[in-house]
């Protein structure tokens, strides 16, 4: 292709702009400005490496080898109390497309590495409620006034909609693989639970209710729609000049001058994720107009930090100067908390556990299908979904903290899910400790946990970790919400008719004289007794829980629209300085976030168009 893609930088070239990071937001941004009118020059600067591509990120069903690639970027924790004093890891994308290019739905103990030629996948397609946005309370956010954007972002393939669109660069449909007795008996046992299924419970308005699971795949290709692939690898195959790429480079810090943005400070990405070796001399490049971070929420509020923009208290401690205090940076950390028990089904069912454990014949097949955009290369084997809202008898259970919550966040917002689900045709754990067979796992994540958490930087190094609180189950409501969850999952799969058993090592050490205890094999009688919990069970819930939980890979909020910057984007006490990715979500939103990242990208491209005086 003709690529600006790590080039020799002109003498002298002084962008238009300069976009500090090159994950999904920014892909989208730096597209979108490379066509304006008039024509201006950008400067995408991106820590990770280039994906074009790269069988590791174009087909689908590869995604869990990206969690043991240099893809991804783990972050961790410092020990949580909340968490019995464990530390969490917390993935984020690292290259072209960022989380885009690697997401895979959850982050589960991955299974045994799997070779790079082998692998990628599709990130499922949620979209948020629609008071989700409104509870934002921004001006130029609410939902009417983005839905223009979200349909912009996409052509959805598998319904029709008022709030889909059907003429944007990213597809969305079903893949080229579904396995349709999941999909069959997950269907029957919620309806047998008394929830609905429908079409597409992603009209913004839906929050309860199950659907077949929707992914960004194109149906003819089978090719994963990351968003490098979707907005910037075509204006680099088209030459337009417009637009530099610039990877393997990580930006220390935003050049503040007289309280303006003028340029950035950047140095070669080191060959691990943090080091504690001195970075080389940096590179400087200046902007003639515009900078914009979009770094992602565990990236951006560093980039600030390390400029000097933050807690004047926090930044001393790290060995910063501080030029503008936004007390703000770094604060508000929200994320989607996780756990994951398994099944086991029978033989009738077309798993993927042999396609992870790279049975030849299979991964033949499949190398052989995807020639055509079908088979289990072109699916992110993810294939029920659901939103769940508690039934008003069920409210009791969860305690007073979380009734309180219910009362004030969700009573009269009945497009929020309190739960999100999904059924994954696999065991997502280690194989090699379990005995053979066919797998299930049910994905249960809170949709809005009411805990709120930090991220700042240790030092001014771009190499050094930073020093990351989650605080997941801070909050008194949170742990019961997934206690809650996990009865309904579990549920959910011990009436599916191709369940045979449960995972015992992989639930609730129950007492083994409990009535609720896990059976490694299901008869038809215990599938059809309820499951009766006693105050002890839930204590053992909610123990398992608090040692299993981790993140669903969503995290936000760190620099926040109205406290980090304004509703255009514009850092408080910074001219020329925009953020433009997840980090300014105020709120969180009910759904996997990787839709919500587009649609920032979109709207801050227009905004960005707007301060440049050219139209995108």
């Amino acid at each position: 292709m003709t690529s600006h893609t790590n080039p020799a930088l002109p003498a002298n070239f002084t962008p238009d702009v300069i976009i500090a990071g090159g994950g999904t937001a920014a892909c989208v941004l730096a597209g979108r400005l490379a066509r304006s009118t008039p024509n201006i020059s950008i400067l995408l600067i991106e820590a990770g490496s280039n994906n074009h591509n790269d069988p590791g990120v174009i087909r689908p069903a590869s995604y869990l080898h990206q969690q043991l690639s240099p893809r991804v970027k783990n972050y961790t924790s410092v020990p949580t109390q909340s968490l019995c004093g464990r530390s969490v890891v917390i993935p984020a994308g690292s290259g072209l497309g960022g989380g885009s290019s690697v997401n895979f739905l959850m982050s589960f103990p991955p299974p045994p590495p799997i070779p790079v030629n082998d692998v990628d996948g599709g990130d499922r397609y949620t979209r948020a409620s629609a008071s989700d946005f409104d509870d934002w309370n921004m001006p130029g956010w609410s939902t009417e006034e983005l839905v223009p954007y979200l349909k912009k972002l996409e052509t959805c393939h598998y319904v029709d909609g008022e709030t889909h669109g059907k003429d944007g660069p990213v597809n969305v449909s079903f893949g080229g693989f579904t396995e349709e007795m999941v999909v069959r008996d997950a269907s029957e046992a919620v309806r047998d639970m008394g929830y609905e299924v429908v079409e597409d419970a992603n009209d913004l308005h839906t929050g309860c209710a199950f659907q077949r699971w929707a992914r960004y795949i194109d149906p003819i290709t089978g090719k994963r729609q990351d968003t490098a692939h979707r907005y910037v690898h075509p204006v680099l195959e088209e030459g337009l000049g417009s637009l530099y790429v610039l990877c393997n480079s990580t930006v220390v810090k935003v050049i503040i001058e007289d309280g303006t943005a003028v340029g950035v400070e950047y140095v070669p990405s080191c060959e691990t994720p943090f080091s504690t070796d001195p970075p080389p001399e940096v590179a400087t490049i200046r902007a003639k107009k515009l900078v914009i971070v979009s770094a992602g929420a565990l990236g951006s509020p560093c980039i600030l930090e390390r400029s000097g923009v933050g807690n004047p208290t926090v930044l001393a401690a790290a060995g910063v100067e501080p030029i503008v205090p936004l007390p703000a940076v770094g604060t508000n950390y929200q994320d989607h908390n996780l756990i994951g028990p398994a099944f086991r089904v029978s033989n009738e069912v077309d798993t993927h556990d042999s396609f992870i454990l790279l049975d030849p014949e299979v991964v033949a097949t499949a190398e052989s299908e995807f020639k055509t955009g079908k088979g289990k290369f072109a699916t992110n084997f993810i294939d029920f979904t659901g939103k769940i809202r508690p039934k008003p008898h069920e409210l009791p259970a969860m305690g007073e903290e979380f009734k309180t919550l219910w009362d004030l966040y969700y009573k009269n917002a009945p497009d929020k899910p309190v739960i999100l689900a999904a059924l994954l045709n696999c065991l997502l754990a280690d194989h090699t400790l379990f005995p053979p067979g066919k797998f299930i796992t049910a994905g249960i994540y809170t949709a809005y946990p009411a805990s709120r958490g930090t991220i700042h930087i240790s030092s001014p190094s771009p190499y050094s970790h930073p020093i990351l609180n989650p605080s997941f189950f801070s909050h008194p409501a949170d742990a019961p919400t997934l206690v809650w969850g996990y009865k309904v999952a579990r549920e959910i799969c011990r009436r599916m008719k191709c369940v045979i058993g449960e995972v015992v090592e992989l639930h609730p050490a129950f007492h083994p004289d409990s009535p609720a205890r896990c059976e490694g094999v299901l008869s038809e009688e215990m599938k059809k007794r309820e499951v009766v919990y006693s105050k002890e069970d839930d204590k053992d819930i909610e123990v398992w829980v608090s040692n299993t939980v981790k993140t669903a890979w969503h995290s936000l909020g760190t620099c926040a629209m109205g406290r980090v910057v304004d509703e255009r984007l514009k850092v408080y006490g910074v001219k020329k300085l925009m953020v433009a990715d997840l980090s300014v979500a105020p709120e969180n939103v009910g759904a996997n976030t990787n839709n919500t990242a587009i649609m920032i990208g979109e709207k801050a491209a227009v905004l960005a168009a707007e301060f440049l005086g050219v139209e995108v």
